[in-house]
Protein backbone atom coordinates (compact mmCIF):
# COMPACT_ATOMS: atom_id res chain seq x y z
CA UNK A 1 0.00 0.00 0.00
CA UNK A 2 1.60 3.27 -1.13
CA UNK A 3 0.56 5.93 1.35
CA UNK A 4 2.18 9.35 1.35
CA UNK A 5 1.22 12.99 1.17
CA UNK A 6 0.64 15.99 3.42
CA UNK A 7 -1.25 16.07 6.71
CA UNK A 8 -3.16 19.13 5.57
CA UNK A 9 -4.67 17.16 2.65
CA UNK A 10 -5.26 13.86 4.45
CA UNK A 11 -5.60 13.94 8.21
CA UNK A 12 -3.73 11.72 10.65
CA UNK A 13 -6.91 10.05 11.96
CA UNK A 14 -7.63 8.77 8.46
CA UNK A 15 -4.05 7.54 8.02
CA UNK A 16 -4.18 5.55 11.28
CA UNK A 17 -7.65 4.26 10.40
CA UNK A 18 -6.57 2.93 7.02
CA UNK A 19 -3.47 1.23 8.39
CA UNK A 20 -5.55 -0.30 11.18
CA UNK A 21 -8.38 -1.49 8.94
CA UNK A 22 -5.99 -3.11 6.47
CA UNK A 23 -3.89 -4.60 9.29
CA UNK A 24 -0.67 -3.36 7.73
CA UNK A 25 2.85 -3.91 9.06
CA UNK A 26 5.44 -1.20 8.47
CA UNK A 27 6.75 2.19 9.53
CA UNK A 28 4.86 5.48 9.27
CA UNK A 29 7.19 8.49 9.09
CA UNK A 30 5.77 11.91 9.95
CA UNK A 31 7.82 15.02 9.29
CA UNK A 32 7.33 18.64 10.32
CA UNK A 33 9.66 21.62 10.49
CA UNK A 34 10.56 20.86 14.11
CA UNK A 35 10.45 17.08 14.41
CA UNK A 36 10.40 13.72 12.66
CA UNK A 37 8.38 10.98 14.29
CA UNK A 38 8.25 7.32 13.31
CA UNK A 39 5.36 5.08 14.30
CA UNK A 40 5.81 1.33 13.86
CA UNK A 41 2.80 -0.88 13.09
CA UNK A 42 2.40 -4.65 13.24
CA UNK A 43 -0.84 -6.06 11.83
CA UNK A 44 -2.44 -2.63 12.15
CA UNK A 45 -1.40 -2.20 15.81
CA UNK A 46 1.02 0.44 17.07
CA UNK A 47 4.03 -1.29 18.64
CA UNK A 48 6.66 1.44 18.71
CA UNK A 49 7.16 5.19 18.28
CA UNK A 50 10.21 7.42 18.31
CA UNK A 51 11.13 11.08 17.85
CA UNK A 52 14.20 12.66 16.30
CA UNK A 53 14.25 15.52 18.82
CA UNK A 54 14.02 13.33 21.91
CA UNK A 55 14.54 9.60 21.53
CA UNK A 56 12.27 7.12 23.28
CA UNK A 57 15.19 5.74 25.29
CA UNK A 58 16.05 9.24 26.55
CA UNK A 59 12.44 9.92 27.49
CA UNK A 60 12.19 6.58 29.28
CA UNK A 61 15.26 7.14 31.44
CA UNK A 62 14.36 10.73 32.29
CA UNK A 63 10.80 9.87 33.31
CA UNK A 64 11.93 6.95 35.49
CA UNK A 65 14.26 9.37 37.31
CA UNK A 66 11.52 11.97 37.77
CA UNK A 67 9.15 9.32 39.07
CA UNK A 68 11.75 8.33 41.64
CA UNK A 69 12.07 4.79 40.22
CA UNK A 70 15.82 5.15 39.65
CA UNK A 71 18.51 7.67 40.58
CA UNK A 72 20.25 10.00 38.16
CA UNK A 73 23.50 8.17 38.85
CA UNK A 74 21.90 4.82 38.03
CA UNK A 75 20.65 6.24 34.75
CA UNK A 76 24.16 7.42 33.83
CA UNK A 77 25.54 3.94 34.57
CA UNK A 78 22.85 2.30 32.44
CA UNK A 79 23.56 4.64 29.54
CA UNK A 80 27.23 3.67 29.63
CA UNK A 81 26.29 -0.03 29.61
CA UNK A 82 23.90 0.59 26.72
CA UNK A 83 26.62 2.35 24.75
CA UNK A 84 28.91 -0.67 25.16
CA UNK A 85 26.33 -3.47 24.68
CA UNK A 86 23.58 -1.83 22.54
CA UNK A 87 20.99 -3.40 24.86
CA UNK A 88 17.66 -1.71 25.43
CA UNK A 89 17.64 0.62 28.43
CA UNK A 90 14.65 -1.10 29.99
CA UNK A 91 16.38 -4.49 29.79
CA UNK A 92 19.44 -3.07 31.55
CA UNK A 93 17.32 -1.68 34.40
CA UNK A 94 15.40 -4.93 34.83
CA UNK A 95 18.55 -7.06 34.74
CA UNK A 96 19.93 -5.12 37.70
CA UNK A 97 16.54 -5.19 39.51
CA UNK A 98 16.44 -1.38 39.41
CA UNK A 99 12.80 -1.49 38.25
CA UNK A 100 10.09 -4.14 37.93
CA UNK A 101 8.51 -5.44 34.75
CA UNK A 102 5.34 -3.54 35.69
CA UNK A 103 7.30 -0.29 36.01
CA UNK A 104 8.89 -0.79 32.61
CA UNK A 105 5.64 -1.71 30.83
CA UNK A 106 3.83 1.32 32.27
CA UNK A 107 6.69 3.69 31.39
CA UNK A 108 7.00 2.33 27.84
CA UNK A 109 3.27 2.56 27.22
CA UNK A 110 3.20 6.13 28.49
CA UNK A 111 6.18 7.30 26.45
CA UNK A 112 5.07 5.67 23.19
CA UNK A 113 1.53 7.03 23.54
CA UNK A 114 2.90 10.51 24.30
CA UNK A 115 4.90 10.48 21.06
CA UNK A 116 1.97 9.17 19.01
CA UNK A 117 -0.59 11.58 20.44
CA UNK A 118 1.78 14.50 19.90
CA UNK A 119 1.35 14.29 16.13
CA UNK A 120 -2.43 14.62 16.39
CA UNK A 121 -1.84 18.27 17.27
CA UNK A 122 0.17 18.92 14.12
CA UNK A 123 -1.50 21.20 11.60
CA UNK A 124 0.91 20.56 8.77
CA UNK A 125 3.65 18.17 7.73
CA UNK A 126 4.32 15.20 5.47
CA UNK A 127 3.72 11.49 5.95
CA UNK A 128 4.99 8.33 4.32
CA UNK A 129 4.10 4.72 5.15
CA UNK A 130 6.62 2.04 4.17
CA UNK A 131 5.26 -1.55 4.39
CA UNK A 132 7.62 -4.22 5.70
CA UNK A 133 7.41 -7.96 6.28
CA UNK A 134 8.26 -7.67 9.98
CA UNK A 135 9.26 -5.04 12.55
CA UNK A 136 11.40 -4.98 15.67
CA UNK A 137 10.12 -3.83 19.06
CA UNK A 138 10.25 -4.83 22.72
CA UNK A 139 7.76 -7.71 22.53
CA UNK A 140 8.30 -8.72 26.14
CA UNK A 141 7.48 -5.35 27.67
CA UNK A 142 5.18 -3.49 25.30
CA UNK A 143 1.51 -4.26 24.68
CA UNK A 144 0.43 -3.26 21.13
CA UNK A 145 -2.12 -0.43 20.94
CA UNK A 146 -5.04 -0.67 18.53
CA UNK A 147 -5.62 2.04 15.95
CA UNK A 148 -9.16 2.46 17.29
CA UNK A 149 -7.87 3.28 20.77
CA UNK A 150 -5.39 5.80 19.38
CA UNK A 151 -8.05 7.40 17.20
CA UNK A 152 -10.52 7.81 20.06
CA UNK A 153 -7.90 9.34 22.34
CA UNK A 154 -6.33 11.44 19.58
CA UNK A 155 -9.67 12.87 18.45
CA UNK A 156 -10.61 13.70 22.04
CA UNK A 157 -7.32 15.53 22.48
CA UNK A 158 -7.70 17.52 19.26
CA UNK A 159 -11.17 18.57 20.38
CA UNK A 160 -10.22 19.64 23.92
CA UNK A 161 -6.61 20.86 23.68
CA UNK A 162 -7.44 24.33 22.25
CA UNK A 163 -9.70 25.02 25.23
CA UNK A 164 -7.15 23.73 27.76
CA UNK A 165 -4.39 25.82 26.19
CA UNK A 166 -6.36 28.99 26.92
CA UNK A 167 -5.46 28.54 30.59
CA UNK A 168 -2.33 26.41 30.28
CA UNK A 169 -0.46 27.90 27.30
CA UNK A 170 2.97 26.69 28.44
CA UNK A 171 4.46 23.69 30.21
CA UNK A 172 6.72 25.91 32.32
CA UNK A 173 3.83 27.48 34.21
CA UNK A 174 3.83 26.99 37.98
CA UNK A 175 0.66 26.64 40.06
CA UNK A 176 0.04 26.69 43.80
CA UNK A 177 -2.89 25.33 45.81
CA UNK A 178 -5.54 27.81 46.96
CA UNK A 179 -7.23 25.52 49.50
CA UNK A 180 -5.70 23.51 52.32
CA UNK A 181 -5.04 19.85 51.53
CA UNK A 182 -6.94 18.85 54.70
CA UNK A 183 -10.16 19.97 52.99
CA UNK A 184 -9.70 17.44 50.19
CA UNK A 185 -11.69 14.22 50.32
CA UNK A 186 -11.12 11.41 47.80
CA UNK A 187 -14.33 10.07 46.30
CA UNK A 188 -14.91 6.30 46.33
CA UNK A 189 -14.24 4.64 42.98
CA UNK A 190 -17.33 4.76 40.78
CA UNK A 191 -18.73 7.76 42.65
CA UNK A 192 -17.06 10.43 40.48
CA UNK A 193 -20.32 12.17 39.57
CA UNK A 194 -21.36 12.61 43.18
CA UNK A 195 -20.01 16.05 44.03
CA UNK A 196 -20.73 17.57 47.48
CA UNK A 197 -23.44 20.09 48.16
CA UNK A 198 -22.33 23.74 48.18
CA UNK A 199 -22.63 23.85 51.99
CA UNK A 200 -20.21 20.96 52.48
CA UNK A 201 -16.88 21.79 54.13
CA UNK A 202 -15.11 19.06 52.14
CA UNK A 203 -13.94 19.25 48.54
CA UNK A 204 -14.41 15.93 46.83
CA UNK A 205 -11.92 14.88 44.15
CA UNK A 206 -11.33 11.67 42.27
CA UNK A 207 -8.21 9.72 43.20
CA UNK A 208 -6.42 11.01 40.09
CA UNK A 209 -7.51 14.62 40.69
CA UNK A 210 -6.22 14.36 44.26
CA UNK A 211 -2.92 12.92 43.01
CA UNK A 212 -2.42 15.86 40.64
CA UNK A 213 -3.56 18.41 43.25
CA UNK A 214 -0.94 17.23 45.76
CA UNK A 215 1.80 17.66 43.17
CA UNK A 216 0.88 21.32 42.79
CA UNK A 217 3.13 22.99 45.37
CA UNK A 218 4.02 26.45 44.05
CA UNK A 219 7.39 25.17 42.80
CA UNK A 220 6.82 22.39 40.26
CA UNK A 221 6.23 23.36 36.66
CA UNK A 222 3.38 21.79 34.71
CA UNK A 223 5.94 19.58 32.96
CA UNK A 224 7.35 18.46 36.33
CA UNK A 225 3.85 17.55 37.52
CA UNK A 226 3.32 15.52 34.34
CA UNK A 227 6.65 13.71 34.57
CA UNK A 228 6.24 12.79 38.24
CA UNK A 229 2.62 11.64 37.89
CA UNK A 230 3.21 8.72 35.53
CA UNK A 231 0.20 9.81 33.45
CA UNK A 232 -0.17 11.40 30.04
CA UNK A 233 0.39 15.05 29.29
CA UNK A 234 -3.21 15.45 28.16
CA UNK A 235 -4.80 13.82 31.23
CA UNK A 236 -2.71 15.87 33.66
CA UNK A 237 -3.29 19.17 31.83
CA UNK A 238 -7.02 18.52 31.61
CA UNK A 239 -7.11 17.86 35.35
CA UNK A 240 -5.12 21.03 36.07
CA UNK A 241 -7.59 22.91 33.85
CA UNK A 242 -10.49 21.56 35.92
CA UNK A 243 -8.75 22.44 39.20
CA UNK A 244 -8.19 25.97 37.91
CA UNK A 245 -11.86 26.31 36.93
CA UNK A 246 -12.88 25.16 40.42
CA UNK A 247 -10.54 27.75 41.98
CA UNK A 248 -8.59 25.05 43.82
CA UNK A 249 -5.25 26.16 42.35
CA UNK A 250 -3.91 29.40 40.88
CA UNK A 251 -0.98 30.55 38.76
CA UNK A 252 2.27 31.59 40.47
CA UNK A 253 4.44 32.37 37.45
CA UNK A 254 6.86 30.57 35.21
CA UNK A 255 9.71 28.35 36.26
CA UNK A 256 12.36 25.92 35.15
CA UNK A 257 12.33 23.78 38.26
CA UNK A 258 14.38 20.58 38.19
CA UNK A 259 13.83 17.29 39.94
CA UNK A 260 16.60 15.87 42.09
CA UNK A 261 17.31 12.11 42.02
CA UNK A 262 15.42 11.79 45.31
CA UNK A 263 12.38 13.43 43.80
CA UNK A 264 12.75 16.81 45.56
CA UNK A 265 12.19 19.95 43.56
CA UNK A 266 15.12 22.31 43.13
CA UNK A 267 14.96 25.98 42.21
CA UNK A 268 12.17 28.50 42.43
CA UNK A 269 9.72 29.70 39.82
CA UNK A 270 10.49 32.90 38.04
CA UNK A 271 7.83 35.38 39.11
CA UNK A 272 7.15 38.74 37.54
CA UNK A 273 7.41 41.75 39.89
CA UNK A 274 4.05 43.24 40.83
CA UNK A 275 4.97 46.72 39.59
CA UNK A 276 5.82 45.30 36.15
CA UNK A 277 2.43 43.57 35.93
CA UNK A 278 0.64 46.75 37.05
CA UNK A 279 2.51 48.88 34.52
CA UNK A 280 1.77 46.45 31.72
CA UNK A 281 -1.91 46.31 32.66
CA UNK A 282 -2.12 50.11 32.70
CA UNK A 283 -0.46 50.37 29.30
CA UNK A 284 -2.79 47.78 27.80
CA UNK A 285 -5.80 49.62 29.23
CA UNK A 286 -4.67 52.95 27.70
CA UNK A 287 -4.08 51.32 24.32
CA UNK A 288 -7.51 49.71 24.51
CA UNK A 289 -9.19 53.03 25.31
CA UNK A 290 -7.44 54.72 22.38
CA UNK A 291 -8.26 51.97 19.89
CA UNK A 292 -11.91 51.77 20.99
CA UNK A 293 -12.47 55.54 21.38
CA UNK A 294 -15.15 55.52 18.67
CA UNK A 295 -16.88 52.40 20.05
CA UNK A 296 -16.67 52.66 23.84
CA UNK A 297 -18.61 49.45 24.39
CA UNK A 298 -16.47 47.46 21.96
CA UNK A 299 -13.76 44.94 22.74
CA UNK A 300 -10.30 45.46 21.29
CA UNK A 301 -9.61 42.91 18.57
CA UNK A 302 -13.29 41.96 18.18
CA UNK A 303 -16.24 43.44 16.35
CA UNK A 304 -17.91 46.41 18.06
CA UNK A 305 -20.66 44.28 19.53
CA UNK A 306 -19.68 42.25 22.56
CA UNK A 307 -19.33 38.52 22.04
CA UNK A 308 -18.69 36.18 24.92
CA UNK A 309 -15.39 34.33 24.95
CA UNK A 310 -17.25 31.09 25.69
CA UNK A 311 -19.33 31.54 22.54
CA UNK A 312 -16.19 32.04 20.49
CA UNK A 313 -14.63 28.91 21.95
CA UNK A 314 -17.74 26.88 21.16
CA UNK A 315 -17.71 28.16 17.57
CA UNK A 316 -14.13 26.93 17.33
CA UNK A 317 -15.22 23.50 18.60
CA UNK A 318 -18.00 23.48 15.96
CA UNK A 319 -15.51 24.04 13.13
CA UNK A 320 -13.13 21.42 14.58
CA UNK A 321 -15.91 18.82 14.71
CA UNK A 322 -17.03 19.60 11.18
CA UNK A 323 -13.45 19.19 9.95
CA UNK A 324 -13.25 15.84 11.73
CA UNK A 325 -16.55 14.68 10.18
CA UNK A 326 -15.32 15.81 6.76
CA UNK A 327 -12.20 13.67 7.22
CA UNK A 328 -14.30 10.71 8.39
CA UNK A 329 -16.56 10.91 5.33
CA UNK A 330 -13.49 10.98 3.06
CA UNK A 331 -12.01 7.99 4.87
CA UNK A 332 -15.31 6.07 4.57
CA UNK A 333 -15.41 6.74 0.83
CA UNK A 334 -11.80 5.65 0.46
CA UNK A 335 -12.36 2.42 2.40
CA UNK A 336 -15.78 1.46 0.97
CA UNK A 337 -15.72 3.01 -2.48
CA UNK A 338 -18.94 4.95 -1.80
CA UNK A 339 -20.07 7.88 0.31
CA UNK A 340 -21.94 7.19 3.56
CA UNK A 341 -25.69 7.68 3.29
CA UNK A 342 -25.86 9.33 6.71
CA UNK A 343 -23.36 10.43 9.35
CA UNK A 344 -24.47 7.42 11.40
CA UNK A 345 -22.62 5.28 8.86
CA UNK A 346 -19.25 6.84 9.72
CA UNK A 347 -19.98 6.33 13.43
CA UNK A 348 -20.90 2.67 12.88
CA UNK A 349 -17.71 2.25 10.82
CA UNK A 350 -15.68 3.42 13.83
CA UNK A 351 -14.31 6.47 12.01
CA UNK A 352 -15.60 9.07 14.44
CA UNK A 353 -17.15 9.28 17.90
CA UNK A 354 -20.93 9.84 18.08
CA UNK A 355 -20.53 13.13 19.98
CA UNK A 356 -19.08 14.64 16.81
CA UNK A 357 -22.50 14.43 15.15
CA UNK A 358 -23.69 17.52 17.06
CA UNK A 359 -22.34 20.99 17.73
CA UNK A 360 -21.64 22.14 21.32
CA UNK A 361 -25.26 23.38 21.55
CA UNK A 362 -26.46 19.80 20.84
CA UNK A 363 -27.76 20.69 17.36
CA UNK A 364 -27.19 17.87 14.83
CA UNK A 365 -24.96 18.73 11.89
CA UNK A 366 -26.56 18.70 8.44
CA UNK A 367 -25.22 16.18 5.92
CA UNK A 368 -26.66 15.54 2.47
CA UNK A 369 -25.54 13.79 -0.70
CA UNK A 370 -25.37 15.96 -3.80
CA UNK A 371 -25.21 15.10 -7.50
CA UNK A 372 -21.43 14.76 -7.48
CA UNK A 373 -20.48 14.73 -3.79
CA UNK A 374 -21.83 15.87 -0.45
CA UNK A 375 -22.62 18.90 1.70
CA UNK A 376 -21.84 19.23 5.41
CA UNK A 377 -22.60 22.19 7.68
CA UNK A 378 -23.89 23.41 11.03
CA UNK A 379 -27.41 24.80 11.43
CA UNK A 380 -29.03 27.37 13.70
CA UNK A 381 -31.93 26.75 16.08
CA UNK A 382 -34.44 27.05 13.25
CA UNK A 383 -32.58 24.54 11.08
CA UNK A 384 -31.12 27.07 8.61
CA UNK A 385 -27.59 26.51 7.34
CA UNK A 386 -24.79 28.53 8.92
CA UNK A 387 -23.02 29.92 5.82
CA UNK A 388 -19.63 30.19 7.56
CA UNK A 389 -19.59 26.45 8.25
CA UNK A 390 -20.67 25.00 4.89
CA UNK A 391 -18.35 22.32 3.49
CA UNK A 392 -19.11 21.15 -0.07
CA UNK A 393 -17.10 18.36 -1.64
CA UNK A 394 -17.21 17.06 -5.19
CA UNK A 395 -15.81 13.62 -5.90
CA UNK A 396 -13.29 13.39 -8.74
CA UNK A 397 -14.74 11.81 -11.89
CA UNK A 398 -14.06 8.11 -12.30
CA UNK A 399 -11.29 7.25 -14.71
CA UNK A 400 -12.39 5.31 -17.81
Amino acid sequence: MALEGTIRDFGLPDIFQLIGLQRKTGILTLQSEKDEITVTFENGMVVMADSSTKRLEDRLGTVLVKQGKISKERLEEALQIQKATLQRLGHIFMSSNAITATDLKAALMMQVSQIVFKVFRWRDGEYHFAPTDNVDYDRDNFTPMSADFILMEGIRMVDEWPIIEKKIPSMDLVFRPVVDASLIEVMPEGDESNRPAPTSNKIRLTAFEEQVFRRVDGTRTVQAVIDSSGHSEFEVCRTLFDLLNRNLITTVGRGVAKVSPAGRMEGKPRTVPTYVVAAAAGLIALVGIWVQRTTPFGVTGLKPYLRGSQHLLLEGVTHARLDRLDQAVAAFQLAHGTLPRTLEDVVNAGLVDRRYLKDPWARPFHYALTVDGYLLCAVDDSGRQNPSTVIERALPPERP
